[in-house]
């Protein structure tokens, strides 16, 4: 199979090379006798594989020009390769566009799926020009874009799935429905993948349902294959917008809607605007409270977000929907009074074979199986055109095998193979661009007749553009460099040179952020070495106030943003959601870094919210019932199975308050066994919440509680 898809890339490869030789169009019939790979084919064979080949070119970003004569009717269509659908257009960086776009691949290297096609797609950019690192950026900032269920299943998973979408086709799998709680084969077209809370997901027309679903990649079991050998199996779906399925709510998932109605304290009206105002609307009153108004189709994950909020939030309608908070929170109080009936653990498997316990990938250097690659094909392109470009105008050059290696972030084996098909490309056929080996610890490079028409970067790939875009919409302007605007100047440049047209779709969720004054703050504060005062609510207290801080480093991890930061009211390390600050203004004094929370780094234990991220934490026993378990053990990697079907996790916490409402919200459905104290508290809560549902609604908002 690897020989064949050698010979595949050198016949594409030269079919490149020949068109871009050319000075003027040509003919089928020359590509067939003049293009290495083609040679000995029928007419018959020669057009299928022409065909194909033009295609999958095209699906890298470098389209054929096709001309057909109209003076002559027997005359086929003409085929050109236009510089200008080859070349990627000159972009002119500046110093701080270049630290900030190598911060961007410094920052996700190891952390990002799509993080060797971003590579890819920088050496195209910033060809010959050294890489201007922001050390300081790269200090502060630390991302992770790799959720709890990454695994080398699931990078595997996203490369079949990325190769199935651009090729159009469909794929056959076996998936475990958790809505169902079953396993079945199921076939679809997929349409697009969605990065959505720190999960990779996939959105595709499913055979079976007759509809679009949506399909999480760690629920995949086994292998992915495609159904067919054809190229391609299905169309490309018309004004098909992937934002209807990844900028919606978990309440809002099905048709049908109903209309809620939530009132909300002074403590929350202002981050539900900010962070749900996209899923309803947001009514904030001169005291501050609010009315929430939003569409929803799930009960159950409606009511499991409104009680997250404790006392700061009762929904007021529809009348149906007030009486099942009502029912969950009587259900909450009843099954914390007295202990729950729990069946009896199942008992091992004697036949089963012991697996090894899990492991954490080490994202810091992620083996090339456990992400998304780039494409082998613009692989070689970069690579040949580093080599000429390295040439210069001299017919001979050297360069250090350590610095392609770096580069394209190969192996030695992997650079003399690459080289080996560079060598081979229109071998025999005249148009020879470079003939490149090993010798020692340098790559020796002698430029051929053609090799000046590849000493320029080609287009980038549409896996290239997209590792590139989703980056920058994905940094945004959270990298604390000198200009704040360097990653937004440096995105329209790239956009430009892609093309309007060429623009693929950033098929990322919507990331849970601050408001543009807030980041600008902590930028500058990080920047500078600047306190900051901050107003902030801690969710878990239920309270605003505020704090000084030292802030120290920003750290993405699920989806959010996090503030590490030395707090002078706590004196001591805290790490602050940056989404729940809700003003931020940089003081005049500068701070020393302390090296202690610079080597702590940062961690957040799951279950441990951030505010009390340092602390000691400890652990809860939580019984959880048939219908809630398969989503808990997905969540929690400590559990135990019981015969009924129910299961017992254990959940690390730091506070006591977000313990009570992480119960709570589970609606009955989830009972803490230890620590026992713990359980008159979530009775209690219960309780005093659902005396206000047994009256009529209330005409103010929830209390401040």
């Amino acid at each position: 199979m690897a020989m064949r898809d050698d010979d595949k890339l050198v016949r594409q490869l030269s079919l490149v090379a020949f068109l871009m030789s050319q000075l003027r169009p040509v003919t089928a019939d020359e590509i067939h006798e003049s293009v290495e790979g083609y040679g000995g084919m029928s007419d018959q064979a020669f057009l299928r594989r022409f065909y194909a080949d033009r295609g999958e070119i095209e699906a890298m970003g470098l389209k054929l020009a096709v001309e057909r004569p109209t003076d002559d009717p027997f005359q086929g269509d003409l085929y050109a390769l236009p510089p200008e659908n080859y070349y990627l257009p000159q972009i002119d960086f500046d110093e701080r566009e270049l630290s900030a776009l190598h911060t961007c691949l410094y920052l996700l290297e190891g952390q990002f799926a799509y993080a060797e096609p971003l590579r890819l797609a920088l050496q195209h950019l910033t060809l010959g020009r050294p890489s201007p690192l922001d050390d300081h950026a790269a200090r502060t900032v630390s991302v992770n874009l790799l959720g709890g269920d990454y695994s080398p299943e699931v990078a595997s998973h996203l490369s079949k799935i990325e190769s199935a979408i651009s090729r159009r086709k469909t794929i056959r799998f076996t998936y475990y429905s958790i809505g169902r709680d079953e396993h079945s084969e199921r076939e679809v077209d997929p349409y697009s993948l969605l990065y959505l809370g720190g999960n990779w997901y996939m959105v595709g027309y499913s055979h079976e349902r007759e509809a679009t679903r949506i399909f999480r990649l760690s629920r995949i079991e086994g292998r992915i294959t495609f159904k067919t050998r054809a190229e391609h199996d299905f169309a490309a779906p018309r004004n098909f917008d992937v934002s209807r399925y990844r900028d919606r709510a978990p309440w809002q998932l099905d048709e049908d809607a109903t209309q809620a109605r939530i009132a909300l304290s002074p403590i929350v009206a202002w981050w539900v605007e900010q962070m749900f105002g996209t899923y309803g609307s947001c009514e904030l009153r001169p005291d501050g409270s609010g009315v929430f108004t939003t569409e929803y189709t799930a009960t159950n994950a409606l009511l499991t977000w409104v009680l997250s909020l404790g006392t700061h939030a009762e929904i007021t309608g529809p009348h149906e929907l007030r009486k099942a908070a009502y029912d969950a929170l009587v259900r909450v109080s009843a099954r914390h009074t007295s202990m729950p009936r729990i069946a009896p653990p199942v008992p091992p498997d004697p036949d089963a074979e012991s697996k090894p316990p899990a492991t954490t990938i080490d994202r810091a250097t992620l083996a090339p199986d456990k992400v998304v690659p780039a494409e082998r094909f613009a692989r070689l392109l970069a690579l040949m055109t580093r080599l000429l470009a390295a040439c210069g105008d001299a017919t001979h050059t050297t360069v250090p095998v350590s610095d392609l290696r770096t580069a394209l972030n190969i192996d030695r084996k992997v650079l003399d193979e690459d080289l080996t098909l560079l060598n081979l490309i229109n071998f025999g056929g005249g148009c020879y661009a470079l003939y490149a080996k090993i010798d020692g610890d340098v790559v020796a490079v002698t430029r051929e007749t053609y090799g000046d028409h590849f000493a320029r970067p080609a287009r980038l790939s549409p896996l290239e553009a997209k590792a590139l875009l989703w980056a920058l919409e994905f940094i945004g302007d959270r990298l604390p460099v000198e200009a704040d605007d360097a990653l937004v100047s440096a995105r329209v440049k790239v956009e430009q040179a892609i093309g309007a047209d060429n623009l693929p779709e950033v098929e990322i969720g919507r990331v849970q952020n601050a408001n543009a004054e807030v980041s600008a703050a902590i930028n500058h504060a990080l920047r500078d070495d600047r306190n900051l005062e901050i107003e902030y609510w801690t969710e878990a207290r239920g309270a605003l106030n505020t704090r000084t801080i030292e802030p120290h480093l920003l750290v993405n991890a699920r989806d959010a943003w996090y503030l590490v930061a030395f707090c002078h009211r706590a004196n001591d390390q805290r790490t602050f959601r940056v989404d729940r600050i809700r003003s931020a203004t940089v003081l005049a004094e500068h701070f020393a870094r302390r090296p202690e929370i610079m080597a702590a780094g940062p961690y957040l234990p799951f279950g441990v919210r951030a505010e009390h991220a340092g602390a000691t934490a400890q652990s809860a026993s939580v019984w959880c019932s048939n219908e809630l378990s398969r989503w808990m053990i997905e969540e929690h990697p400590s559990w135990e199975r019981h015969t009924d079907g129910s299961v017992i996790v254990e959940i690390p916490y730091a506070s006591q308050e977000w313990m009570v409402k992480e119960v709570l919200k589970h609606q009955g459905d989830a009972v803490l066994l230890k620590p026992a104290p713990l359980r008159a508290t979530i009775a209690h809560l219960a309780d005093e919440i659902a005396t206000r549902y047994a009256e009529s609604p209330a005409g103010s908002p929830a209390g401040s509680g």
